[in-house]
């Protein structure tokens, strides 16, 4: 074979070798602090516009009156305090020291009367000096250097009167009081209040809408029956006592206020006779008010078969004439916040109505040593009776079976 053929056949026999080259390492990083910055493009996008900053009055009017506002997330004695007061400048120190009272300074000197035993030691002898000189609340005139940082006593800002005041502030800032909006209903609540169109109910009345008990039908049933005969059954109710009505009617700017006396009361059946003056006429006449009495020639107006406070003080009303009915339901839905009954009365408004019903009616009742004194009962108011309670309160006992 020849010599080449064969170192080709034994070099093909044999196995390729390669080289593995090492891998490029990688650059080092470096930190983003040290890295070099980039250059931004000119044509980038532009950042967006920032909204118009707010000025220093109105970041004061909504630190001072929105509910959102960090005065109420802090401690208020950390705010108000003897060293930030220090920290302000002189001339808003001096302005804010203005606004505070005489007694919070060391140079406030107590006075008292004349007449009091301290006197001589607070004015000595000095004749000149008389009276009460106490006024705190009056500005200091004449020396401004009374009222001056200086003299400013530091315990004031930790006084708990201070900080009743301040924590009251934030209280009122939270439930925002302090807003726009409360200041727009409370001058239209006052306007109303003055012109007679708006009526402010009264704290126990709402408080008993909105809690009014469920009832079963035997509560519902016995609560109904609790009438002025229920109160004469139980001796809440005697013959003799007199029935003090008074009821306000302010968008008519009329007060109704008349006495109606329990004439008789049925033993059997419990039916109350009451008797009444007619017309607007307040009073009963002298002789009826007196224990024992026959009625006289007087032209006096008589009740009877009246088991029902609401239909008592319609009768009232009818007599002394200046309130209409119509007048009357239109103040009772206002007072349970409806402007009109156009489908009828509801539960609650009939409720309404009942309630101010029994409490418009105050009773008066003789004392024991007192029913047979005619002689002082003709010459005293309601013939020397003294009040009992109204008709509401009477009503609970009865319920209680007091």
């Amino acid at each position: 074979m020849n010599p080449e053929a064969q170192a080709e056949t034994s070099g093909s026999a044999r196995a390729v070798r390669r080289s593995a080259r090492a891998p490029a390492k990688a650059p080092p990083r470096t930190p983003a602090a040290a890295a070099p910055p980039q250059e931004t493009s000119a044509r980038g996008k532009r950042k967006a516009r920032e909204p118009n900053e707010k000025s220093p009055e109105e970041k004061l009017e909504y630190l001072l009156t929105n509910p959102k506002s960090k005065l109420t997330n802090v401690d208020i004695s950390d705010v108000i305090s003897y060293e930030n007061l220090l920290e302000l400048p002189e001339d808003v120190q001096n302005r804010l020291c203005a606004l505070l009272p005489p007694t919070a300074f060391s140079t406030y000197r107590a006075s008292v009367c004349s007449t009091h035993p301290d006197y001589v030691s607070h004015h000595g002898s000095d004749p000149q000096e008389s009276g009460d000189q106490m006024e705190v609340d009056d500005p200091v005139q004449g020396d401004s250097t009374l009222r001056s940082p200086a003299t400013l006593d530091p315990m004031v800002f930790s006084s708990p009167f201070f900080l009743s005041a301040a924590h009251t502030f934030q209280d009122h800032l939270y439930s925002s009081w302090l807003g726009k909006k409360a200041a727009d209903d409370l001058a239209k609540f006052k306007e109303g209040a003055r012109t007679g169109d708006i009526h402010a109910d009264w704290k126990d009345e709402t408080w008993e809408l909105e809690r009014q008990p469920v009832m079963s039908k035997a509560q519902r049933k016995k609560f109904i029956s609790a009438n002025l005969t229920a109160l004469a059954k139980h001796g809440l109710l005697q013959e003799g006592d007199v029935l003090a009505y008074r009821r306000s009617f302010p968008a008519l700017d009329v007060v109704v206020e008349k006495d109606v006396l329990v004439e008789k009361i049925d033993l059997r059946t419990h039916i109350i006779t009451l008797s009444l003056s007619p017309g607007t006429q307040k009073k009963l006449p002298p002789f009826l008010l007196v224990h024992g009495a026959e009625e006289e020639d007087a032209k006096m107006l008589t009740m009877e078969d009246v088991t029902d406070p609401v239909a008592l003080e319609r009768g009232v009303l009818d007599v002394d004439g200046r309130v209409r009915s119509a007048d009357k339901y239109a103040q009772d839905l206002a007072a349970c916040g409806r402007a009109d009954a156009s489908g009828g009365p509801t539960d609650e408004v009939k409720n309404m109505i009942s309630v101010r019903a029994w409490k418009s009616f105050t009773v008066w009742r003789w004392q024991e040593h007192m029913r047979q004194q005619t002689d002082l009962q003709i010459v005293q108011d309601r013939g020397g009776r003294e009040r009992v309670a109204t008709l509401f309160y009477l009503r609970g006992c009865c319920l209680s079976g007091q």
